[in-house]
């Protein structure tokens, strides 16, 4: 490998479609070789700047379609200029469709050819001059195993590859008198994204491997290694060649052998035997055929080794709908769901005005709210007064109906994972203003009596007599995909044989602070409406609403008879990284999940039949969203785009389990809903030249011939907390095509730690002050002592308007010894951030009193001066950095973003344990190979005497505390010192001890 890298210091390299998978591992190769490299894209412009952002090191990249040749001299012309010179041409940039004999289309052979050849030709023409400058002029053209075999559903590319290779010979003795040489790399079928696109790509992959006598499929790696091969000084008498990594494909060895003897067949594992046993002991199997599919069905996990998980169960409460049959009505007849705040709310009048720029008020009136609300019949019987807050009556409503029908054993371990904010409580904001303002009784709407409705029990008391005592409950927060994460969870437990059932899910309700901030980023709609994915779409409207789904392995929801609505074939995760602002949307993060998704399952794009799209109605947001997809689902297969933001508003951190609700129906009754208010999309989507498309009338979805109908969730978080989940149905007796990633089973490390309390400058202090050798305050004061912009490097608005965890947490980072820092860096795309934080943060309780000042002088309260100048005196009015600048979930993203870090970002609310929940969580992503890395947090910076009085009285500390955990092989392998070890189970027993 040190051979192949030879000789590229200071060489100047152009990679065409240097964004895609193999285009990405060569641009690494050569900038890690020394090379200085410029990168050209045309469609995933984002991802080739993510990719120059984190090689760095005056990476340049270009747009330019290599199929327009005024575009080519265009590239051409500025390499001319920045750099005077070219050494390496790598032509890798392609295009082109999966399509079987029947399919095939004059155009399907047009876009082949005109960018996989005539693209090249255009290229090395336009290069020729400066190849011909220097004294190492090369080309690399990338080929295919098309190009040679004639694999099914390839014909277009495989032909243009073919004639890619006939070009280089031609290429090789024109250029040669320049000193210029001319060669082609090829590999066999590679396993990434574009070779998993091929239809029926796991059986088609199992054939190759078992026909290469290196036993194995070829990577972008293998690929990317020929390429500098035979562009090295090593190749330099090597011309006009075709050299295939192929692992002995093209040997035939496997064709012209005997068959081996065939080996003796292995007895199933015990457990699957007793699994097996258990369902044919099951007395409600009575007829033979049920019987013989059960069979099947564990005949085929014995040989793949797929027990998948499966959705047995699934409740609601969205605005419109108080149960999945009532959404599935909703989503076919439609309804106008968006009005005014309802009297019984609050009074809309002391949070509004018609100007935009007023302080302290929302411009928009108008939301989606649960009216009506009628509570499953055990929830209304076991409680008569009703005594809970808003998002814990929805969400125990929705648990008892989501149980309906599940089997349950007495011995049965339950897992409960909720996505949930201090942010969307009216109840706990009303709370908290209230002693702030010097309650509790201040405001007449606030009802004192309530529970105090602290975020770590809400999930607690939305389950508590319906799930056992000693059910592992999480609360996280990664804003709007926070759901999606709650199920991914949830099913982790399923497959660590933690749990035997997981119910998870999401809740959130509209309160008044929350939409005078949203407002300041002029994020609402202003026409009181969601036209989501529409030209005419103007903002997003927040609404109430409350999702849970049941989840079991597919084999036990068999053997106890349940109703299996579909299958959670997949979950992909990611975060945006570094990015233009903490809350601008990222297609580059976007396409990183719905790529791990579809490596996780072993799913293609082309089995994708519909996405439900996190699209809120946002123009920004529904653009990166839509650019997002057409990349990642690429094809000529149909897929639809809808979003149900559009009927029932955008209902936060439940919203991703009610699309996946979405999605179960529409499995159920064999239909895709149209999307609602929609006309017509912006033109930047682009929507006439590709397979995407968004429905008008409802598309009618009957069973696939080749395959399970899939469907596609979309959860993005602000923050750039992304997930895409995938739904497929259950079809008795067929295989499962699901993937959740291998466990490693391998202890968690501590590699290093840090400290920002006050008081403290070090580390060596804060350990003093823990040996109790050392005082320190408890607090930073009224007023956070903000570093200066050479250490922070953040605008002094944002950092004005951002609440102090988020900038104690980045402070800690920065106090990392520099080799850990130096290896988050190189691990930056499999870095992920797990905070530990309890309840709303300082910015958020004092925003939300900012916004009920102009109620006090309604009430004509005798304090309100004095309340006016105290709180504005400690913050300022908000503006657009307030939003996330007071969001919990954003601790974690602040990270990510500042470090660019593209793992995941998750913040866990479990109270006094939320510490050993982040630790928690970090085992389980690092257990699975989610993250390399995780940064583990517990932070707090709300040390309010509202908040206090809530959590039962005294002061309160603040401070962040952050520690670097890994694998302890990876942490051997890089020479890190192991500071400690922590497991997952110790992490949990120090939940329950905690909370006891």
């Amino acid at each position: 490998m040190t051979a192949v890298k030879s000789g590229f210091e200071g060489r100047v390299a152009l990679v065409t479609g240097a964004a895609g998978s193999v285009g990405a591992h060569i641009v690494r190769s050569l900038a890690e070789a020394g090379a200085t490299v410029v990168l050209n894209c045309f469609h995933s412009y984002d991802a080739a700047k993510a990719l120059a952002a984190e090689l760095g090191g005056g990476v340049r990249v270009i747009r330019a379609s290599v199929a327009k040749q005024d575009q080519v001299r265009r590239m051409f012309d500025e390499v001319t200029s920045v750099y005077g010179r070219l050494d390496l041409l790598v032509n890798n940039a392609a295009a082109g469709t999966f399509a079987g004999w029947a399919e095939l289309t004059e155009e399907h052979l047009d876009q082949a050819y005109e960018t996989n050849v005539k693209g090249a030709l255009w290229c090395a023409r336009a290069a020729r001059p400066l190849l011909a400058a220097s004294d190492a002029g090369c080309v690399v053209n990338v080929s295919s195993v098309g190009a040679a075999y004639a694999p099914a559903n390839y014909l277009p590319v495989g032909l243009s590859k073919a004639a890619l290779e006939a070009l280089t010979r031609y290429l090789a003795a024109e250029f040669a008198p320049d000193g210029i040489r001319v060669n082609t790399a090829s590999a066999g079928l590679l396993d990434n994204p574009v070779g998993r696109m091929f239809p029926g790509f796991a059986s088609m992959s199992a054939n190759a491997v078992a026909a290469t006598p290196m036993g194995r499929l070829a990577t972008p790696a293998d690929l990317a290694n020929l390429v500098l091969l035979l562009a090295s000084p090593g190749a330099a008498w090597v011309t006009g060649q075709t050299v295939v990594a192929d692992g002995g494909m093209s040997l035939h060895r496997a064709a012209l052998s005997p068959d081996p003897a065939p080996a003796p067949e292995p007895a199933p594992p015990v457990d699957r035997i007793q699994d097996v046993d258990r369902i044919q002991d099951v007395e409600r199997i009575q007829d033979v055929e049920r019987i013989q599919d059960v069979e099947r069905i564990q005949d085929v996990e014995r040989i793949q080794g797929v027990d998948p998980i499966a959705v047995v169960g699934m409740g609601l409460a969205v605005p419109g709908a108080g149960d999945p049959d009532a959404f599935w009505r909703l989503l076919n007849e439609g309804a106008d769901l968006f009005v005014d705040v309802p009297p019984d709310r609050w009074p809309v009048t002391s949070f509004h005005d018609d100007d935009h720029r007023a302080p302290d008020k929302t411009y928009q009136r108008r939301s989606g709210f649960i009216t009506g609300f009628t509570p499953h019949p055990a929830l209304a019987a076991e409680r008569p007064d009703a005594g809970l807050d808003h998002t814990t009556l929805w969400l125990r409503h929705s648990v008892h109906q989501a149980l309906e029908g599940v089997t349950r054993r007495d011995s049965d371990r339950f897992t409960a994972c909720f996505g949930y904010t201090p942010d969307g409580s009216q109840h706990l904001q009303e709370a908290l203003v209230d002693r702030e303002l010097g309650g509790p009784g201040v405001l007449p709407h606030g009802d004192a009596a309530r529970s105090r409705p602290l975020p770590h029990r809400v999930g607690a008391s939305a389950i508590d007599g319906i799930l056992p005592a000693d059910t592992r409950l999480l609360m996280v927060d990664t804003a709007c995909s926070s759901s999606l994460y709650a199920i991914d969870l949830g099913l982790r437990d399923l497959l660590a044989d933690r749990a035997e059932i997981a119910v998870c899910g999401g809740a959130f309700a509209l309160a008044p602070g929350g939409s005078v901030l949203f407002s300041k980023l002029h994020g609402l709609s202003r026409g009181g409406e969601v036209r989501a994915l529409d030209r005419s779409a103007d903002g997003v409207l927040f609404s109430d609403g409350a999702g849970v789904v049941v989840l079991k392995r597919l084999s036990r929801a068999l053997a106890d008879g349940d109703k299996v609505h579909g299958l959670v074939a997949g979950v992909g995760l990611s975060a945006d990284g570094k990015g233009k602002a903490i809350y601008a949307p990222s297609s580059a993060g976007q396409e990183l999940a719905i790529a791990r998704a579809f490596d996780k399952a072993g799913v293609t794009a082309g089995e994708v039949d519909w996405v439900i799209a996190h699209a809120t109605g946002t123009p920004a947001g529904d653009e990166a969203e839509f650019l997002s997809l057409r990349a990642a689902y690429a094809g000529t297969r149909p897929v639809r785009v809808t979003s149900n933001k559009s009927l029932i508003g955008h209902t936060g951190w439940a919203a991703g389990v009610v699309s996946v609700i979405h999605a179960l129906l529409g499995l159920r009754h064999g239909v895709i809903p149209a999307q609602h208010r929609f006309s017509a999309a912006p033109d930047a989507f682009g929507l006439e030249s590709c397979n995407l498309s968004i429905p008008t009338q409802p598309v009618p979805w009957p069973p696939r011939p080749d395959g399970p109908r899939t469907a596609a969730v979309s959860g993005f978080g602000f923050g750039g907390t992304n997930a895409h989940l995938l739904v497929q149905e259950f079809r008795s007796g067929r295989p499962a095509r699901a993937g959740y990633g291998a466990r490693n089973g391998e202890p968690m490390v501590i590699v290093g730690w840090s400290a920002h309390v006050p008081g403290a400058e070090d580390n060596e202090q804060v350990g003093a002050w823990a040996r109790g050798r050392h005082l320190l305050p408890d607090s930073f004061g009224d007023g956070y002592p903000h570093p200066p912009f050479a250490r922070l490097r953040l605008p002094a608005s944002t950092i004005r308007a951002t609440d102090r965890t988020q900038l104690m947490i980045i402070e800690c980072m920065q106090r990392l010894e520099p080799r850990i820092r130096e290896f988050c860096a190189r691990h930056s795309r499999t870095t992920g951030v797990v905070v530990g934080h309890t309840g709303p943060t300082r910015n958020a309780v004092l925003y939300a009193v900012r916004a009920y000042l102009d109620e006090l002088d309604h009430l004509a309260h005798e304090r309100a001066g004095e309340l006016r100048e105290r709180v504005t005196r400690l913050i300022a009015q908000p503006d657009e950095d307030s939003f996330p600048g007071e969001m919990p979930n954003v601790i974690a993203a602040r990270l990510c973003g500042y470090f660019d870090l593209r793992g995941l970002n998750i913040a866990v609310d479990g109270g006094a344990a939320s510490l050993a929940d982040a630790f928690d969580l970090a085992g389980r992503y690092l257990d699975f190979g989610d993250v390399d890395v995780a940064l583990v947090a517990g932070s707090n910076g709300n040390s309010l005497e509202s908040w206090g009085e809530l959590l039962g009285g005294g002061p309160i500390g603040e401070g962040t505390f952050l520690f670097a955990v890994t694998r302890k092989s990876l942490a051997l392998a890089e020479g890190l010192p192991v500071l400690a070890e922590v497991s997952v189970e110790a992490a949990a027993q120090e939940r329950l001890e905690a909370t006891a």
